[in-house]
């Protein structure tokens, strides 16, 4: 990560953190957290989804100057009332972009393959520390599945990445990965 990325990330998790909002970073940013060298613009955040965690999260993004993140217009577009609501985020049928004063931020209430957002990928999220915070992000098995099922041509070339790191951690945690399981045969 450059360290604009770094000092960018660090800002957001700071905002978030000190307005005790509930979320994992996923996308290919919690795969470069882990390690895999993947290029992305974006951060993908996934909150949970109760009512005061929404407002929590509003309040901190809010606090970062947001803008509708459109194509062609790098600045963005003003949000219609001038703040961000609970409203916009749960009205989103896939992710909403943002632009920020941390930079580009995707909200995705769903990733691919994970309906429950949030409580599903808080299972196996992995905790690491980012500019002195404590953040939950989605582990590389969930991004690898996430990425499968999105089949865009930017996921199937973030998945060699992926799954070379995946094996680089199964080595490192001692653990041995029999590919059949890729194959879901379970051999």
């Amino acid at each position: 990560m450059s360290s604009t990325d770094d000092e960018q990330l660090g800002r957001l998790c700071d905002v978030l953190n000190a307005h005790h909002v509930v979320y994992v970073i996923f996308g290919s940013f919690a795969g470069r957290l882990q390690g895999a060298d993947l290029h992305t613009v974006d951060v993908d955040i996934v909150p949970d989804r109760s009512e005061y965690n929404l407002q929590r999260l509003c309040d901190a993004l809010n606090s970062l100057s947001p803008r509708w993140r459109i194509d062609d217009v790098s600045e963005g577009l003003r949000i219609d009332g001038g703040r961000l609501e609970p409203r916009h985020i749960l009205g989103s049928s896939i992710a909403l972009g943002l632009v920020t004063s941390a930079g580009l931020i995707d909200i995705v209430l769903e990733p691919a393959g994970f309906e429950r957002g949030y409580d599903d990928l808080s299972w196996h999220a992995v905790t690491v520390d980012v500019a002195g915070n404590r953040v939950k992000i989605g582990s590389i098995d969930d991004l690898i599945r996430s990425k499968e099922i999105l089949g865009r041509e930017k996921d199937r070339e973030h998945l060699a990445d992926l799954r070379a790191r995946q094996a680089e951690l199964d080595l490192e945690r001692g653990k041995h990965r029999d590919p059949g399981d890729d194959l879901g045969l379970g051999l």
